[in-house]
């Protein structure tokens, strides 16, 4: 069976690779982390959250 995580980004590359796609995507993750030392929820996907955080650091392009 097909990695879920890897086939959305296959099908959504053309809006995922945006720049209004990773604004999204940091929000989320500050959203999330901010809300981890509250919700228990939250703070168990906060290392998945990091983890999905260096990857964008590594996908973003250099200024």
């Amino acid at each position: 069976m097909p990695d879920i995580a890897e086939r959305v980004r296959k099908e959504f590359a053309h809006v995922l690779g945006t720049p209004s796609s990773r604004l999204g995507e940091l929000t989320a993750c500050t959203e999330v982390l901010q809300a981890a030392a509250r919700v228990p929820f939250y703070a168990d996907l906060a290392d998945y959250v990091r983890q999905h955080l260096d990857h964008l650091r590594g996908t973003l392009p250099r200024t």
